[in-house]
């Protein structure tokens, strides 16, 4: 009850055994946590800092080391009843503020019939409606992607997408392809250099330059739609839009660059 609980404030895994490890064992250093977590000292520093801005742990120096510590179980409790009120709050002043704008929005959309249509999604089960929106394609999918980003927020439900893509192109969807330009990391050259990552689907990538042209997002271009995913701590952010002219643009600007970039890995 206690993981089930905590996991309902959007907390995961790991997270959650951080957390509890201080509760048991006091004030930590980052290292010494991660040792006895035996998790790589970087990946405990991140959460740690996750956990201190939902503040989950307290924070402070002694010679220059940070030291941390859980926050007690009643504090716990004020702080998220707390930030409930906030975001409860919050959401009832900008409902609010949507009604006024509520009849220009509608004077503005009667007058152009050619919107395109667009959607919006938030949190892991909008991202999962996006991915497998892709799946409805009749055309091949591409795609610009950053893959640090999407297996450290939302490996799960990408793992889950990509079964299924490679289910339908192995059965019904021989059509449903992708080719990927990717932001060029040693983990992503790692996932995708070792051939075993949606071999059936997957049928080509090219690498961008992360130190030149960083994002955290992936945009998937297919069946005239264009999809964005942002893959950022708390602000999972969804959008499909669907218009053919804005379609059209963003595949060709995708396939100049395909054209123009060297042919690394598979092609």
């Amino acid at each position: 009850m206690l993981l089930e609980t905590l996991k309902k404030f959007g907390l995961d895994d790991k997270e959650i055994a951080v957390y509890i490890r201080l509760t048991q064992a006091g004030e930590l250093r980052a290292s010494s946590l991660a040792y006895q977590m035996a998790q790589p000292r970087t990946s405990v520093q991140n959460i740690l800092l996750r956990l201190e801005q939902e503040e989950m742990v307290h924070k402070r120096f002694e010679k220059n080391t940070a030291l941390y510590t859980a926050v007690s179980p009643k504090e716990l409790f004020l702080n998220l009843e707390s930030r409930y009120v906030r975001q409860q709050n919050e959401s009832k002043k900008n409902l609010g503020a949507l009604q006024k704008i509520l009849p220009e929005l509608e004077s503005m959309m009667r007058g152009n019939k050619h919107l395109p249509g667009v959607k919006f999604f938030r949190g892991i089960e909008g991202v999962r409606k996006v991915l497998f929106d892709t799946l409805t394609s009749k055309t091949e999918l591409k795609d610009f992607a950053n893959i640090d980003a999407m297996f450290e927020h939302v490996r799960e439900v990408n793992d889950e997408y990509v079964a299924a893509r490679e289910k339908l192109v192995a059965s019904t969807k021989p059509h449903l392809t992708k080719r990927s330009l990717l932001l060029e990391t040693p983990f992503a050259h790692k996932v995708y250099e070792s051939g075993a990552y949606s071999p059936k689907s997957h049928k080509g990538y090219k690498w961008l330059p992360s130190e030149k042209y960083f994002f955290s997002i992936e945009m998937n271009i297919y069946d005239g739609k264009v999809s964005y995913l942002t893959y950022v701590e708390n602000d999972l952010i969804g959008v499909i839009i669907e218009n053919h002219h804005i379609y059209q643009m963003h595949s060709a600007l995708w396939d100049m660059l395909w054209d123009m970039l060297p042919g690394k890995g598979k092609d």
